[in-house]
């Protein structure tokens, strides 16, 4: 029978009674690692996968791994979360249909960062009561653009938190990649020390997405006549995904509104926690992604 979801956060544990409550959890890539391919059926998609890295791909079980992380569940309801060296890559898909391009022009990435301010600003005094940390700022790493060859869009910022144990900061890549019926949205949380390199973290997601294909028949080519097509644009869903409310302005859809008030809280505070927890490896098996691998990833996509 499965386990009923404990419903509070770890703390006070010693790192081995720690382990013993991930050890529940079921963690692909574990035990055997090696790169492969990891079938996305929800997506009809596929992902690239190191060695190096290992995930979670059952509901319950990022819904497990939140409560026990953050102290509340998985409110954007994730379909996978994959895990590097100092890396979390948030995956989900949104079977929103088709998403048309052609609104791009009218994306104000300046405009926006500042809605993205506000919201936190609103959420910030609810955040302080709750003893969780809150965003004092943001800025981009790199505005959004559009890879219109791959059909995605990348972009990243930086988060300056006040946090219970005092300002920290993280970074944060987001990549969007369209499909026929829908999008998968990939999320690159990095905890930022005095010796990140932005840019190359930054480029290695971007890299990343050059290892997530749909399938044929599934592509984003592959939209015919007839085919769903999603209530809003790539501009607008870009700013759906940084939890701006300026959708409901421009008066679109009421019934899309629901998939973007998930949305809310979508800035992930850098997970802390999971940077001393892969004890069950050999340091040097959980390695920084070597260039092999990066360029394995690059051959992918034609």
């Amino acid at each position: 029978a499965s386990l009923k979801t404990e419903e509070y956060k770890l703390e006070n544990l010693t790192e081995d009674e720690m382990q013993k409550k991930f050890d529940t959890l079921t963690w692909h890539n574990w035990d055997d690692p090696k790169d492969h391919t990891l079938e996305f059926e929800k997506a009809n998609a596929k992902i690239e996968i190191l060695e190096s890295e290992y995930y979670l791909k059952k509901k319950k079980d990022i819904n497990q791994y939140s409560w026990w992380i953050y102290g509340h569940a998985d409110i954007n309801e994730r379909d996978l979360m994959i895990f590097g060296k100092d890396y979390t890559v948030f995956v989900s898909y949104e079977n929103e249909g088709f998403v048309s391009t052609k609104d791009w022009k009218s994306a104000k990435p300046n405009e926006l960062i500042n809605e993205v301010m506000d919201v936190q600003r609103s959420l910030a005094e609810e955040l302080k009561e709750t003893g969780s940390d809150y965003i004092e700022n943001m800025n981009w790493i790199y505005k959004p653009e559009i890879d219109e060859e791959n059909n995605l869009v990348n972009y990243s910022y930086e988060i300056f938190w006040n946090g219970k144990e005092g300002p920290y900061k993280s970074m944060q890549t987001m990549s969007l990649v369209l499909g026929r019926k829908g999008f998968i949205e990939l999320s690159f949380v990095k905890k930022i020390d005095s010796n990140t390199d932005f840019k190359e973290f930054a480029n290695f997601a971007k890299d990343f997405t050059k290892g997530v294909e749909f399938v044929e028949g599934s592509k984003y080519k592959d939209y015919k006549t007839g085919d769903k097509v999603a209530a809003v644009g790539i501009a607008s869903l870009v700013a759906g995904t940084l939890g701006v409310k300026i959708l409901a302005k421009a008066g679109i859809l009421a019934k899309f509104l629901p998939l973007l008030a998930k949305f809310w809280w979508v800035i992930i505070a850098p997970i802390v926690a999971i940077f001393g927890f892969a004890t069950k490896k050999n340091s040097s098996e959980v390695s920084v992604v070597d260039k092999k691998s990066a360029s394995r990833r690059r051959k992918r996509r034609k």
